[in-house]
């Protein structure tokens, strides 16, 4: 039997499903993306008066995550499952959470310290990237002094390899800064755990009680054909794009560093195409070379985001797919590439290319970059009883709980993911160190099954804004290539979102005062006499039929309505009615005192 809470989740003794817009699904941190684009729809269009509510929608999204910011310049999953992407195109939720950024960033610094007594005792949290801040963040709004070490002069992880094209570097000091500074977290850089006498052991000696290991991949991984590396990585002109991305980040290169010089870059993914632009910038004449296919319909497409894709080809990069590199050699001055065609990419078992050697071509370059992963600190993994027999990292999927009881893992050092997954795994350690500190179980409770939304049915849908990027010519710098929304641009984008999940998990109207409470459409099954108009009608599958002891009656299925009315309109028995003041009159007014 199925029931409804207070949450809108349907229950039942073994589990709860939650029904939500697709694109809240994906983000993996739950973000709730509906409410805060219906309350951006809602701003007044004079920037002075739209200001305050800018803030209170930043506040709103900072609660639970403090790096909306900079999600605004990097982070669109939950544009790849929105039920607009194939309805005139996804809305721009990454460019409306930038907008609000331009905004909130500067008022950032202004926000004050929360109040929160910490005596719950030490945590040490090992690496301060995405995940490792966003676990410490948790960690101390519950009581506990967490105390982040990262080996690095600045906190922020592998987000720091991030062109400042794409993320300016005030913007990560703003938020890593204030995130540190709101919550009080206490910070030891340049220090890293493995080295120096520095291991968990002499932390526990030092009071920590447990630990959150979020090291990250900070090694690149070798260029290898079949099981064998590749010969002539040791070659003069060879590097790896990771430190090619850190050292510019850091304005330790030229602008003119490859000025006049053929560059390859060996790699299909967004770093590879970050390091391909850097180096476009720098002056090369550029080429990518990927196993993948750039037909992004299939299993073995190039995993770099269509939008890298689209940029680096406007910036004159050339793109050689469907190939790899079995040898590096040097003659006369030249890096000598021989590129076999790759005829697959994964078979059953995963990832696992395969060539055909006798359809090779010669490729020159005077400058390899070798882009192809990441790994973590096999080392400091091994010391720590951290790998298994296998030699593989052991933590447990759901409660992140490594071989060392007291030790959990996440973010990348586990699994390679978008920034938002590794915060999603902060969020989870952080759960799962107070469960063990308090002595509750680690598991209960945690299962949470989701279902997506479809959306409201239309003629039409409006199409999706064109990007506004700084023409290619005119962009080979590392200033911002994207513009962002002006308010009235923002205004539109939200107000083009169909708002696709339901009204319980949304509230943005009883937010603003339009409504005082959420009032599905109610039924009286006295004078409901069955005629299913109330079905045709309502847009959002959320009236239908049932029987009660022998009569057909409607019925509201509350997790669904957004209570609209069109049933209540329609309904030729007057059985359906709306509770709540929702006349024209007071929604007017509502409306107007918020334009």
């Amino acid at each position: 039997m199925w029931k409804t809470d207070s949450s809108g989740a349907s229950r039942t003794e073994d589990a709860v499903m939650q029904f939500l817009p697709p694109c809240q699904i994906r983000c993996p941190i739950n973000e709730d993306i509906q409410r805060t684009n219906v309350l951006m729809s809602l701003l007044p269009e004079d920037p002075g008066q739209a200001k305050d509510g800018i803030i209170q929608i930043g506040d709103y999204l900072y609660e639970k995550n403090p790096f909306f910011t900079v999600c605004g310049y990097i982070c669109g999953l939950c544009e790849n499952d929105c039920n607009y992407k194939t309805r005139g195109g996804a809305i721009k939720r990454r460019l409306l959470k930038r907008f609000l950024s331009d905004t909130y960033t500067p008022y950032l610094s202004q926000k004050k310290p929360l109040e929160v007594t910490k005596d719950k005792g030490k945590v040490a949290v090992i690496g301060g990237g995405p995940g490792g801040l966003m676990c410490a963040y948790e960690l101390s709004r519950r009581g506990y002094k967490a105390t982040v070490f990262d080996s690095n002069e600045k906190l922020g992880g592998a987000v720091r390899y991030i062109p400042e094209y794409r993320l300016p570097e005030d913007v990560m000091d703003a938020v890593v800064d204030n995130l540190v500074r709101i919550v009080g977290i206490e910070v030891k850089l340049n220090a890293k755990v493995g080295e120096g006498g520095l291991t968990l052991q002499k932390l526990r000696d030092e009071g920590y009680k447990a630990f959150f290991v979020a090291t990250g991949t900070p090694y690149a991984r070798p260029l290898t054909f079949g099981t064998e590396k590749v010969e002539g990585q040791d070659l003069d002109g060879v590097m790896y794009g990771l430190k090619l991305l850190w050292d510019a980040n850091r304005g330790e290169v030229p602008s003119d560093l490859y000025k006049g010089k053929d560059v390859v870059v060996i790699g299909g993914g967004n770093v590879a195409f970050d390091v391909a632009r850097t180096a476009r910038r720098l002056g090369g004449d550029v080429t990518v070379v990927a196993l993948e296919v750039m037909d992004k319909a299939s299993k073995d497409a190039l995993p770099a985001d269509v939008e890298e894709l689209e940029g680096a080809r406007e910036e004159g990069i050339r793109i050689i797919p469907s190939r790899g590199v079995r040898r590096i050699s040097k003659a006369n001055g030249k890096l000598n590439l021989d590129c076999p065609l790759c005829t697959s990419v994964f078979d059953e078992k995963g990832f696992n290319p395969q060539f055909e050697c006798a359809d090779c071509i010669p490729l020159d370059a005077d400058v390899v970059l070798v882009t192809i992963g990441q790994m973590g600190d096999r080392a400091f993994l091994q010391n720590e009883g951290l790998l298994n027999d296998a030699g593989r990292l052991q933590a447990d999927p759901v409660d992140l709980q490594g071989r060392v009881p007291d030790v959990f893992i996440g973010g990348d050092v586990r699994r390679i993911g978008f920034l938002a997954d590794a915060m999603h795994e902060g969020v989870e350690a952080a759960e799962s160190i107070d469960r063990y500190l308090s002595g509750i179980d680690l598991k209960s409770g945690r299962a949470r099954e989701y279902g997506p939304y479809d959306a409201p049915y239309r003629s039409s849908y409006k199409e999706e804004p064109k990007h506004k990027w700084v023409p290619a010519d005119q962009r080979l710098n590392f200033n911002m290539f994207e513009q962002g929304l002006t308010l009235q641009e923002a205004i539109e984008e939200a107000r083009r979102c169909i708002t696709c999940g339901p009204c319980i998990s949304c509230k943005a109207c009883v937010s603003v005062g339009i409504q005082e409470e959420l009032t599905p459409a109610q039924v009286d099954e006295d004078l409901c006499c069955g005629c299913k108009m109330c079905v045709y009608v309502c847009n959002y599958d959320a009236a239908g039929l049932k029987e009660v002891e022998g009569k057909i009656v409607s019925f509201t299925d509350e997790l669904k309505c957004k209570s609209c009315g069109m049933c209540v309109a329609a309904c030729p028995s007057g059985a359906r009615s709306l509770a709540g003041d929702r006349t024209p009159a007071r929604i007017e007014a509502v409306y107007g005192a918020l334009r």
